[in-house]
């Protein structure tokens, strides 16, 4: 299996574990971020969320890191589906978001 087939696989199942009903809270129609459960107050969810987010991102890095690229990571974030590519979406951006310094 290929780095890029191999993050397909991890993503699509990292996104599955942040939308166990275990996490019930929900935002829209995909699992919270981790910023976002932190931002609720809801502490333990959060760092759970923040592992599985670490995960997905490691698995993007490693895409990129194989030389294949940004295009390539992006393009696999398309290829997880609907509602994982959703969801890494909302993390990336609340990575994002979290790195933007206060005004």
């Amino acid at each position: 299996m290929s780095v890029y087939d191999e993050t397909i696989v991890t993503v699509r199942a990292l996104a599955a574990r942040a939308a166990r009903t275990e996490n019930v809270l929900f935002c829209e129609r995909r699992p919270l971020t981790s910023l976002e459960a932190r931002l609720a107050g809801v502490d333990d969810l959060a760092k759970g969320l923040r592992e599985i987010e670490d995960e997905a991102l490691r698995a993007l890095e490693r895409v990129v890191e194989a030389e294949q690229g940004y295009e390539t990571a992006l393009e696999a974030t398309e290829a997880v589906g609907a509602d994982a590519t959703n969801w890494l979406r909302a993390v990336m951006l609340a990575r994002s978001i979290e790195t933007v310094p206060a005004p």
